[in-house]
């Protein structure tokens, strides 16, 4: 008898240690595609940004030190360094190409801890198509849990490349140990074969309504997507008809259960 209560005493303390370490975070999420800063200065968008105090901030059509002769106000400039000091958060820039006299690309805005982060080259089977990229983080959540954000701009003009681009992604997180937030422009509507891939092992965190462009809204093109699909609830998710670029940002808040 003693022998079962020891035992049952044992098995009870761990049932309930493995219950206290189950850990509810909550997220707040936004996409933006930057038009390359034509519609807006970096001040307006990081103050736009800082009044909705997400915690990650997917960036795309980011240039660093570029020369463009149709968007001069915007020429020199790091556009995530300014960013992160208008928004009061700390930013990571992922070139993808060499444009103009400097660097473009993708980054994110983050108000959490970096443990590190990669910049990976999307497949390009159509050579004549821009280098694409992916851009991620592995971060620590105040609490100490550790979550993985990452932001992509998938290609706009070839569907063989967003294909392998689509599948790519699907693949390299496939094998995540860490919940995945993966946020940006994907160039395709909710009907799109590659959306539909995506969602055999992401969750898609976003209302459904348009995002691109703001003249003439009708496509839903940026997204917020999640993984593992049972780990994420969507608590809340907007598309904010503000025109500071030709898309719309999008904001979403998550709860994400980690064990």
């Amino acid at each position: 008898m003693k022998f079962n209560r020891i035992f049952f005493l044992s098995t009870l303390l761990l049932s309930f240690s493995a219950f206290a370490q189950v850990h509810t975070d909550t997220l707040t999420i936004m996409t933006l595609n930057l038009h390359a800063g034509h519609d807006a200065s970096l001040s307006q968008i990081g103050l736009f940004i800082k009044q909705y105090q997400p915690d990650f901030v997917a960036l795309q059509e980011v240039d660093q030190n570029t020369h463009r002769a149709n968007c001069r106000h915007q020429n020199n400039r790091d556009f995530i360094s300014e960013l992160a000091y208008f928004s009061g958060m700390e930013g990571l820039f992922g070139p993808t190409i060499e444009f103009s006299g400097g660097h473009y690309g993708i980054g994110f805005l983050t108000r959490h801890q970096f443990v590190d982060a990669h910049n990976h080259k999307l497949p390009r089977p159509t050579p004549q198509m821009e280098q694409r990229g992916l851009l991620e983080g592995t971060f620590v959540l105040e609490n100490g849990d550790t979550i993985v954000f990452a932001c992509t701009h998938l290609e706009a003009f070839d569907s063989i490349s967003r294909v392998a681009q689509a599948n790519y992604i699907n693949e390299h997180f496939s094998t995540s140990t860490h919940p995945v937030i993966l946020a940006g422009d994907f160039n395709a509507p909710p009907s799109d074969g590659i959306i539909h891939s995506l969602m055999t092992q992401w969750k898609d965190c976003t209302e459904d309504s348009p995002t691109f462009s703001v003249t003439n809204p009708k496509e839903k093109i940026d997204y917020i997507f999640a993984r593992p699909s049972h780990s994420w609830q969507t608590v809340e998710s907007h598309v904010i008809p503000i025109q500071l670029s030709d898309h719309y940002p999008v904001i979403a808040t998550l709860t994400v259960t980690i064990k």
